[in-house]
């Protein structure tokens, strides 16, 4: 099937590198218009240079002037905004709890937490503020398969991925009666420049070895089921926590 999102005009965040790269790229290729936002966007640029389906934007998530600018950029230059996936994200090396300096949690919250949460204030009033009114949008927000268990030194990404399950769902009952749709991703080990950052090559290989494919997941995997979510292929899930671990369910 091509052309998923034809029509359709996304806001993706944290579109520079990874995942956030690899759905630009597939959303473009379905044929939606998309606004990619990331602090460093210049990879995803030199990807997709001269493709003008894509506008750029360098912004931070955790600025709310900033987000109201960008959420806004797709009515602004396209006419309307359809999907927002909020994705942005970050982590931190492993470590124990009783040696973790606040700060760590600070950002965790900062970035992990306010930010998809000023996402959805100012993504969910472009839509409404669209031709559409929102009715038919697709919101998804990216948590993690560290939100579906606890995760020894790593508290504080650890609790700031179950806090997006609690933002997805709560939006999916505040937003339903606009035809909003909200859905959750839960990616595993997924082979990013934040996921190499935050483990040793040995805690990598225990964390593979968890899943029952024995493998970390490609960027674009992810992306497939973030595309699927953004469609309206999944025009009846919202409230939805999607999976994508390789089959990764420890309790």
């Amino acid at each position: 099937m091509s052309g998923r999102l034809q029509g359709k005009v996304a806001l993706i965040t944290g579109a520079g590198n990874g995942i956030g790269l690899a759905a630009v790229k597939k959303f473009v290729a379905e044929g939606a218009k998309v606004i990619a936002v990331d602090l460093d966007i210049t990879n995803a640029e030199k990807e997709l240079k001269g493709n003008d389906s894509v506008i750029f934007v360098r912004g931070d998530v955790t600025k709310e002037d900033e987000v109201n600018a960008y959420s806004f950029l797709g009515v602004e230059k396209f006419g309307k905004l359809d999907v927002a996936l909020l994705n942005a994200g970050a982590s931190h090396p492993t470590q124990s709890w009783l040696e973790t300096d606040v700060a760590v949690l600070d950002k965790m919250y900062d970035v992990n937490i306010k930010g998809p949460w000023l996402g959805m204030k100012h993504a969910v009033a472009a839509m409404i503020s669209s031709p559409h009114g929102g009715k038919g949008g697709s919101v998804v927000l990216t948590a993690s398969v560290a939100s579906l268990y606890g995760q020894t030194e790593f508290s504080p990404y650890v609790a700031s991925k179950w806090a997006v399950r609690g933002v997805g769902l709560t939006a999916a009952q505040e937003f339903g009666a606009l035809g909003i749709r909200v859905n959750t991703i839960q990616p595993g080990a997924t082979r990013t420049q934040m996921y190499m950052g935050s483990f040793t090559e040995e805690t990598r290989n225990e964390i593979e070895s968890a899943n029952v494919l024995k493998r970390a997941a490609d960027p674009s995997e992810i992306a497939n089921v973030m595309l699927f979510l953004a469609s309206d292929e999944s025009s009846f899930m919202t409230g939805s926590t999607v999976a994508v671990h390789g089959g990764q369910t420890p309790t």
